[in-house]
């Protein structure tokens, strides 16, 4: 297919153009510091500029309601009074008397005394006590709950490094709580001095039982002496054993004859050795063994005597008897000595001491017979004498035990005089003449706070989970692409409301106008650098972003400026712009380009005069049937240079880009493209997402517009968001039709901030 003034497509360029070249140097810095979705505190001041309602909708009923409740809330009094707690203190000498519970010796009792008396403040017997008594009842009963209640009312706080407690009390009745505090008190001291005293009176009554059970165990121990008297001859006075007595000194005997044996042995060797010779140490042999009877002799009939004097039945006394035998036994043996001297004493006989020794020996025998006797006897008595010995010292301990508690017992009547009260009241309770709570004052600041807080934390969450972006300065840091125009929400009235878009020609002095006027001096800005970009594609990311309207607008303020322009409706899918010039297209409806790009029509046929000069659209057509790929068609791409020749501008408002490949096959032909992209609507991933599918397929992306802007507005514009729609209708000599203002419904699909400056 041929047309006029239309050269053949060589293809797209292999090197950069010097637009896109430009347009990358035109890109917004990089921040390092963070993140472009990271939100800062001027996101979150307009968001509670754009939702105070919420703040208001929550805080006010929510202060409403909290002054109603602190208004009813009752006056609650508090009565004090400070008492000291001090353990039980005895004298030493005497707390070996007292229990460990009366006494406190230990350092553990003593630190928790005073903890455990203060819990006992809050048991339900003192509580009970002091809500029946009939100060407060006034002849009534209390109610069950008044226990529990004034259990909860107390509290107790301890001075530190003191033993003194603050007791505390509260209730909404400023008299009986002082009243309740003291008889509180009072019932607890009562209470500590009581237990005091039943310990003690326990003590002493157990001390006494002790004591008469010590002395039944001495009168028990003495009876069973008596029986062991009564019934054993072995025990002597003093509680000695008269056969251990006896074996001793038979013991004590055979040793002295052992001794006088060997004597006798050594006059007998002597005499043998020298007949003739007699022993010097004495006239006789039996002299000295004589002197010796005698004295035992005397000895024991002393010990007679002594006897006789000291014991009652002296006949049948085993000592007496004892002592008796001896003295028999003495007499019998100096009668046998002097028989043995007579004998000796003949001349015949040459050495007499063998004589004597084998006398001694016999003797020896006899007695270690006899000591084996008594030997067996002591052995006998034993277990009968140590009883009587372990009786004697239990008798000795009881009646030292018994005197030790006699004594103390004496001095233990020092203790009620000596003993201090536990518990003492160191101040008196006063009557509460101002309530402590509630703090209506401050309670209602902190309401007003705490209910608007809440409406402004809940806006500050809000804005925290959303992510869109808002800001002009948040797409251009995230895209790092330049801002060519900043679009406010245009205000919809009857002169700019046509075919479902708002046109800013009905109010070209509008601020919103302006808006499209600055987007058209930032394109006139990259032209002066760089090769003029004549054909230009309108998209968004996803649909509803108002890049129809923003091709629309942006088309009719080139023509209104003299530049000669063409506005194409590329949208295959969702075509838009034809009902906005469909009254100017009666005869031939229905055509468009696909009718060029299938070569029914030529261009020039399809073409629709609009009423604003310098000013044609060319419509979409049926789409029924015509596949996508003809975007991507030679003869869409011979079509546009041919158009870019015979037009100053040539808008293209191209379709959405994610998930589709019309608007990459369309940006490969095309000088540049603009990425529109409404307030509030999207997050930035999927717009990055939308820039590298961009990227990818080599086409130039110009920069963005931010569409939609209304929050920040008096940042961008030097009128504000509340200028009327024509703003020049102030101005001498000039007026424009009314316009409805910002009051009228906004546009869904355009919604933006507007730009300051204007051309």
């Amino acid at each position: 297919m041929t047309m006029d003034g239309i050269q053949g497509y060589s293809g797209p360029s292999r090197t950069p153009s010097p637009l896109h070249a430009q347009v990358i140097s035109m890109g917004a810095p990089h921040s390092g510091n963070a993140h472009p979705t990271g939100k800062t505190p001027s996101d979150y001041l307009r968001a509670l500029r754009r939702r105070f309602w919420v703040v208001l909708a929550i805080g006010v009923p929510l202060s409403v309601m909290s002054g109603i409740l602190i208004a009813f809330q009752p006056n609650i009094y508090s009565a004090q009074a400070q008492i000291v707690i001090e353990p039980p203190h005895f004298d030493p000498v005497l707390s070996s008397l007292v229990s460990r519970e009366v006494g406190h010796q230990s350092p553990e009792a003593k630190e928790t005394y005073a903890p455990n008396r203060i819990a006992m403040l809050r048991t339900r017997k003192i509580a009970e006590l002091v809500v029946n008594d009939p100060s407060l009842t006034h002849g009534g009963s209390a109610s069950e709950e008044a226990a529990d209640e004034l259990i909860s009312s107390v509290q107790t706080r301890l001075v530190p490094g003191t033993n003194q407690y603050t007791v505390t009390l509260e209730g909404r009745d400023a008299s009986r709580v002082a009243k309740s505090l003291q008889l509180l008190i009072d019932a607890f001291k009562n209470q500590a001095s009581e237990e005091i005293n039943e310990k003690i009176d326990a003590v002493k009554s157990s001390a006494n039982d002790y004591l008469t059970l010590l002395n039944n165990d001495v009168a028990k121990y003495k009876n069973e002496i008596y029986d062991i008297l009564k019934t054993s001859d072995t025990i002597g006075p003093g509680g000695t054993n008269l056969k251990q007595t006896q074996y001793e000194n038979l013991s004590s005997t055979i040793t002295n004859d052992y001794f006088q044996l060997r004597d006798l042995h050594q006059q007998a060797y002597l005499q043998d050795v020298m007949p003739n010779s007699r022993f010097s140490g004495a006239s006789s042999p039996f002299d000295a063994k004589r002197a010796q009877l005698e004295e035992l002799r005397e000895k024991y009939s002393d010990n007679l005597l002594q006897l006789k004097g000291q014991v009652r039945n002296f006949d049948s006394d085993p000592a007496t008897r004892y002592t008796a035998n001896k003295l028999k036994d003495v007499i019998r043996k100096m009668k046998r000595l002097d028989e043995l001297d007579s004998q000796t004493s003949d001349p015949a006989m040459t050495n007499p001491y063998h004589s004597l020794a084998d006398n001694k020996e016999e003797e020896i025998r006899q007695k270690e017979e006899t000591r084996a006797a008594l030997l067996a006897e002591v052995k006998a008595s034993m277990p009968k004498h140590q009883q009587f010995a372990d009786t004697i010292d239990k008798i000795k301990l009881k009646s030292s035990q018994i005197a030790e508690m006699e004594q103390k017992l004496w001095q233990f009547g020092a203790i009620s005089q000596s003993k201090k009260d536990p518990v003492v009241q160191v101040s008196n309770v006063v009557e509460p003449s101002m309530p402590i709570r509630p703090k209506r004052a401050f309670n209602m600041v902190f309401a007003l706070i705490v209910s608007f807080g809440l409406g402004v934390g809940l806006v500050c969450a809000l804005e925290h989970i959303d992510h869109s972006v808002k800001a002009p300065e948040q797409l251009t840091a995230g895209l790092s692409l330049p801002l060519f125009g900043v679009i406010p929400r245009i205000r919809r009235s009857a002169l700019t409301h046509r075919g479902g878009h708002l046109w800013t020609p009905g109010a070209p002095d509008s601020i919103e106008a302006d808006a499209f006027r600055n987007l058209r001096a930032s394109l006139l800005g990259v032209t002066d650098k760089s090769d003029p970009i004549v054909t230009l594609l309108v998209t968004s990311a996803k649909a509803g972003e108002g890049k129809s309207t923003t091709a629309l607008n942006l088309a009719a303020t080139c023509a209104r400026a003299g530049e000669r322009t063409l506005l194409m409706d590329v949208d295959l899918r969702r075509p838009s712009l034809a009902e906005v010039f469909q009254e100017l297209d009666d005869d031939a409806s229905g055509v468009g380009l696909v009718d060029v790009l299938r070569g029914d029509l030529p261009w020039q046929r399809t073409v629709v005069r609009t009423e604003l000069p310098n000013l044609d659209f060319l419509p979409t057509g049926d789409t029924t049937g015509i596949p996508i790929e003809i975007l991507g068609a030679l003869e869409l791409r011979q079509l546009l240079i041919g158009l870019s020749n015979h037009y100053d501008r040539v808008i293209l408002d191209g379709p959405a880009i994610l998930g589709l490949a019309d608007c990459r096959m369309l940006g490969r032909i095309v000088d540049a493209a603009l990425l529109v992209v409404r307030s509030g609507s999207q997050e930035l991933r999927p717009l990055q997402h939308a820039k590298t599918m961009l990227e990818q397929s080599h086409v130039v992306i110009a920069g963005v517009v931010f569409n939609g802007l209304f929050e920040d507005l008096k940042n961008w514009s030097s009128y504000g968001p509340e200028t009327p729609s024509g703003y020049t209708s102030s101005l001498p000599g000039r007026s424009l039709p009314p316009g409805r203002g910002l009051d009228a419904p906004a546009d869904d699909d355009a919604a933006a901030l507007p730009m300051a400056s204007t051309i």
